[in-house]
């Protein structure tokens, strides 16, 4: 996991012909923050291959997973998380048979959303890097470790839950046929993003390290089908683009793991960097119009894309976000600094705040006119390349 991954067969399909979807030269390995000074290797080049076989993409060479994952960086807080794991815990609630392991679960708010929906089955966190939050229920356990066969088999579970994880595993095919080996499980139910919908609102979160594989909705239940997982229900949580899907077990199909083109995933991609590079430009021509301090919102993935995609970091004060554990901090690739929008913007000179927020942006709007009503606002659209992807609010 301390080295360089080289990827050059599909991940989902075991496709030996790929071809070259897109490029980005310089991307912040980690999306985090961090308390140390700007390094080398803090970025390293996004090349995207695509699979004749499936239609799926992948990126080709990924830094070592303990540079990408080298600390926590995304909280799941906020008001649209909590609504998202209040509908995911009743989906499981429904779908889920006996005891349950949440694998990558991390501090433990879905098992908390799970238990407040009043939940009863047996739940155990399955999490490589455990720091269980204060108010987790204590009928919940925490276990330390991956997705492997071996800790599945320590913990017997009925039914996995994959909440916004199975996007992040490099190693797609194996993952899927490492839980159709645990002859305990009778239930799979994934939260999945929808990558050919995140990918099309150009929503910063879709394609990065992190999410290192594009695979489309279809492509994925055609995978688990081919490792003898059939589709038993499914639902969308449309604020943010997720399906919830859940798997029974049963014979595997025949059918090829093919259900898109290359070519689809090479436009897909390519659309959705030429978007940030268009949005770069919009908002540098904005910012060298405004007459006062400017601010990048959140420390995020959302801020890396677009200065990885050229926007020009120097015009800006510092980043601002809400989290207490990243204000103090530096937003990793970059040089700005995190700063807590509460004590700055009270006295700022005529602050402009440019916001790519994705699904919280509603939110970081409302909290922002709370703390300063005269705030201009530059907010990033979504959607492809090509047209305004700007505009006040």
């Amino acid at each position: 996991m301390n080295e360089v991954q080289l990827r050059k067969c599909c991940v989902v399909c075991g496709g030996n012909v790929m071809v070259p979807a897109a490029q980005l030269a310089r991307f912040p390995v980690f999306q985090g923050t961090v308390a140390t000074p700007p390094g080398e290797g803090e970025r390293a080049p996004i090349t995207w291959i695509a699979c004749a076989s499936c239609g799926s993409a992948q990126i080709e060479t990924l830094p070592p997973h303990s540079q990408i994952y080298q600390a926590g960086h995304a909280t799941g807080l906020g008001q649209a998380w909590a609504r998202h794991h209040a509908a995911l815990a009743q989906f499981i609630k429904l779908q889920a048979q006996g005891p349950i392991v949440d694998i990558g679960g991390g501090s433990g708010t879905l098992a908390l959303a799970y238990r407040n929906s009043g939940g009863l089955a047996p739940w155990a966190i399955l999490e490589p890097s455990a720091m269980p939050a204060p108010d987790l229920p204590r009928d919940v356990d925490v276990a330390v470790g991956e997705l492997a066969a071996s800790n599945l088999a320590r913990l017997a579970p009925r039914t996995a839950v994959l909440c916004h994880v199975l996007e992040h595993l490099p190693a797609l095919q194996d993952a899927v046929a490492t839980l159709a080996a645990c002859e305990s499980l009778s239930r799979v139910i994934l939260a999945w993003p929808v990558l050919e919908r995140w990918t099309a609102r150009a929503l910063a979160g879709a394609l990065n390290f992190e999410h290192c594989t594009y695979v489309t909705l279809a492509t994925l239940k055609a995978l688990f089908g081919a490792q003898g997982w059939h589709l038993h229900a499914e639902a969308q949580w449309r604020e943010n683009d997720t399906a919830f899907l859940s798997f029974a077990r049963g014979e595997p199909l025949r059918e090829h793991v093919a259900q898109g083109t290359a070519r689809d995933a090479v436009g897909a991609i390519g659309a959705f960097y030429a978007h940030f590079q268009i949005t770069a430009l919009q908002i540098d021509r904005a910012v060298a119009m405004h007459r006062g301090d400017a601010y990048l919102m959140p420390a995020s993935v959302y801020a890396q894309t677009l200065l990885a995609s050229g926007l020009k970091e120097t015009r800006f004060r510092a980043v601002l976000d809400n989290a207490p554990l990243k204000q103090g901090q530096r937003l990793y690739g970059t040089s700005l600094q995190v700063l807590d929008p509460a004590n700055i913007l009270a006295d700022a000179d005529n602050p402009l705040v440019v916001l790519n927020g994705g699904p919280h942006t509603p939110e970081i709007i409302r909290a922002l006119r709370t703390l300063r009503d005269d705030v201009d606002i530059l907010k990033v659209g979504e959607g492809a390349a090509g047209s305004e992807t700007t505009s006040k609010v």
